[in-house]
């Protein structure tokens, strides 16, 4: 869950995780390699996905690309 002014955003297992990862040290492909061990997904859904939910995070101001 990521609290937010407006309420919160719950968030799935694999979406947690990636912005979990997400620490400034790691690179997408980094945080795609570990979707893809954890969860059954390729890797190209993987990064398709991150990058649009990081993209939509990012246009509220809720992270810094």
């Amino acid at each position: 869950m990521l609290l937010i002014p407006e309420g919160a955003l719950v968030l799935n297992p694999s979406a947690a995780l990636a912005l979990e990862l997400a620490d400034g040290k790691r690179t997408l492909t980094d945080i795609v390699d570990a979707i893809v061990e954890r969860f059954d997904v390729t890797a190209d859904r993987a990064r398709n996905d991150f990058e649009a939910l990081f993209d939509r995070l990012a246009q509220r101001g809720f992270i810094l690309q």
